[in-house]
């Protein structure tokens, strides 16, 4: 594990010195557009022909029923992302986890078990610029790829969502997601029912000062709690701009219905050509 780490630090490292040393090669600097920190997507595409990074690691939380004292969690070791503008308005995207989880119940602590986990491929397509009281919008399709060899195209999971965002006055930005998933969910090895469902987010976010902000934003989707009723989750965190193309940022998140949490610290990188 901790050769993972040292690799994580060295691999950061040399993003921020490459970012940093290129900058000043780029004719026409362009700010960064990133979907990090938190869950609402950016409402517009990767610039055409820029390549993104977008990485995190990530520590979870959560109880077997609320209050419990058994739990599960997890680490996300990394979270990443590779987002690609293909067009002036179509980006491409490939994200994806590697995810160590364990269960803390009678036998007590257990070491983490490894896998690739939540891989999906998609698009995002602008739609609208703003004007007025028009928010700038995008289109959102991403697919599940299973990791398990299944071929079963319905446990594929997929995604489709609107992306908008307004910018308001005194350096404040209002933005969110509204979309539909579905998935067939797993517990304990047993197949449940295949699921329909809406997700949402609603962010809004303060730039304290050019390169640096702040947020907080709501999150949910009825797909985990099986149709029953939105659950009601809330995250915040900052970001700080090293330059006009590279982003670090953390973040924390709680959710109300089972009292699960996580933590996320991550960096965005762009590099145009």
């Amino acid at each position: 594990m901790k050769f993972f780490f040292l690799g994580t630090a060295i691999m950061a490292t040399s993003l921020i010195s490459v970012a940093q040393d290129s900058i000043g090669t780029i004719e026409e600097v362009v700010p960064l557009i990133t979907n990090r920190p938190g869950l609402t997507e950016a409402s517009r595409a990767v610039y055409k022909g820029g390549f993104q990074l977008e990485m995190g690691l990530e520590y979870g939380k959560t109880p077997t029923s609320k209050g419990s004292s058994e739990y599960s969690d997890y680490i996300l070791l990394p979270n990443i992302g590779f987002l690609y503008g293909v067009s002036n308005n179509v980006e491409l995207r490939v994200f994806g986890n590697n995810q160590g989880s364990r269960n803390n119940h009678t036998c007590g602590q257990q070491k983490y078990d490894y896998s690739v986990d939540n891989v999906f491929v998609g698009t995002k397509i602008n739609l609208l610029k703003s004007k007025g009281w028009i928010p700038e919008l995008a289109l959102v399709i991403n697919q599940g790829i299973p990791t398990d060899g299944s071929s079963d195209l319905k446990s594929w999971a997929s995604t489709g969502l609107l992306a908008w965002s307004y910018s308001l006055p005194s350096n404040f930005a209002l933005s969110g997601n509204l979309g539909y998933t579905n998935e067939k969910i797993t517990q304990e090895n047993v197949d449940m029912k295949y699921q329909h469902g809406l997700l949402y987010t609603l962010n809004l976010g303060y730039a304290i000062k050019s390169n640096i902000g702040t947020y907080v934003e709501l999150n949910g989707s009825d797909l985990l709690y099986q149709g029953n009723s939105f659950p009601i989750n809330v995250d915040g965190g900052f970001w700080y701009r090293v330059n006009p193309h590279l982003q670090v940022d953390a973040l924390a998140g709680y959710g109300f219905e089972v009292e699960n949490y996580f933590v996320n610290i991550g960096m965005s990188w762009l590099l145009l050509k």
